[in-house]
Formats: C-alpha cells, structure tokens, sequence
C-alpha cells in the first residue's frame, strides 16, 4: 500500500496565506458592500450616460446638417440678412448656431453668422460669434481670428488689431491668407505707434513670402517702419 504524499511546510505555508488573502478579500468586500456596488452602478450609469450623449449629439448634428445645407445656398447668393434669419424653407444660420453650436455642424454655422453679420456691418454681433467659434488651427480658424482683428481695427483698437491678426498669421499657414494678415498686422501695428513690432511682421512677410505681389509693397512699408523706429 503507497503511502499519501506529504504537505511539505512550504506549500502548507502557500496554501494558509492564500487562505487568509482569500479571507481578507472576502472581509474587506463584506464591510465595503454598499459602497463598492454603488460606485459600480455609478460607473455603469456614466458609461451609458456618455454612450447616450454621443447618440443624442450625432442625431442632433444631422439635423443641424440638413438645415445648413438648405440656407447655405442663400449665403452663397449674397442674401446675407435672409441666410442670417432663415427662410420659411429653413431656420438661419443664428438659430443653427445658438440651437447647434456645440456639435461640428453648429460650430460651422457660427463660423458664417459671424462672417454674415459682420459683412452687414453688425459688428458687436459678429464679434460674439466669431469668439463663440470653436476654432481649429485650420484655415477657418485663422479667418475667424482675422474677422476679429477686422473688427477691432474697424473700432479704433489698433494695437488690439495687430495682435490679432499676427495670432490668424499664425494660426495656419496659407500663401492666400497669412500674407495679408502680416500685412494687416503691420498695419495696425504701426497705427498704435509701435514701428518695432510692424518691422517685425514686415521682416517676416519678407522672410516668407518674398515672392508674392505684394512682397515690393511690404519692403517699402518695412523701410518706413525702420525710419520710424530710429
């Protein structure tokens, strides 16, 4: 008859502690019940919350996307007051934009009310939309710090302006925009008195563009701002 196997000490040692993890685990679950299955439900509640929200927020870009599609043809025709209010075919942009704003077809919607409005010349009104844009480091986003720097220069804050339009030069890189916002800048700049800084905006112009039909323009405007520094 073979004798039973022997627990040696080590793996009896092994088996007591996992024992005693296994009690301890259970221990510690049995005291903080309540709380552990509350903050699971929390956790589960947040995740279909947030699946929820991305549902709801697509359906409602949709909508905001039809609508848009529909009076974007009025904006393209020059009907800005029309495409601002709406049609009886469709809302306007502003009530798109106040409605949708935070979804991506909103947001663009803000972008055009704020184009419309200061096309219009509303300015204070193109202004809040333009800064309620949420602007990407693209070509839009540049044009919509520009339409502010435009606004400010058009209200006598030139060194406001300046700053402004050298943020759209900066914001994305474009031969058809960012030349004449440097050129812009300098402009202001040198309205608020500062020949250091249009040199500055002048001298990257230069740097940049030096082959654009504006280049010889700027290399005069530059020489002035130097004389004007010294």
């Amino acid at each position: 008859m073979l004798n039973a196997p022997r627990t040696s000490r080590r793996q009896k040692l092994r088996e007591d502690q996992l024992a005693s993890a296994a009690a301890a685990s259970l221990g510690f679950f049995e005291e903080h019940r309540k709380p552990l299955i509350a903050g699971a439900i929390a956790l589960l509640v947040l995740i279909v919350l947030a699946f929820a929200y991305s549902f709801w927020q697509s359906s409602r870009d949709q909508e905001a996307s039809e609508m848009l599609g529909t009076i974007f043809t009025t904006f393209e025709q020059g009907a800005l007051a029309e495409a601002l209010d709406g049609t009886a075919e469709a809302p306007g942009l502003i009530e798109i934009a106040d409605r949708y704003g935070s979804t991506p077809t909103g947001n663009l919607a803000t972008f055009y009310a704020g184009d419309a409005l200061y096309q219009l010349g509303r300015f204070d009104e193109a202004m809040e939309y333009f800064q309620n844009y949420d602007a990407g480091r693209d070509i839009l986003g540049a044009s919509a710090l520009a339409g502010q720097a435009a606004i400010l220069e058009e209200q006598g804050e030139s060194a406001q302006a300046a700053d402004m339009f050298k943020r759209a030069a900066e914001a994305y890189d474009s031969p058809a925009t960012t030349p004449d916002y440097l050129m812009s800048a300098g402009r202001n700049f040198e309205a608020a008195g500062d020949a250091a800084k249009a040199e500055e905006v002048y001298q990257q112009f230069l740097d940049n563009y030096d082959e654009t039909p504006n280049a010889a323009l700027v290399e005069a405007l530059l020489a002035r701002a130097e004389a004007s520094a010294q």
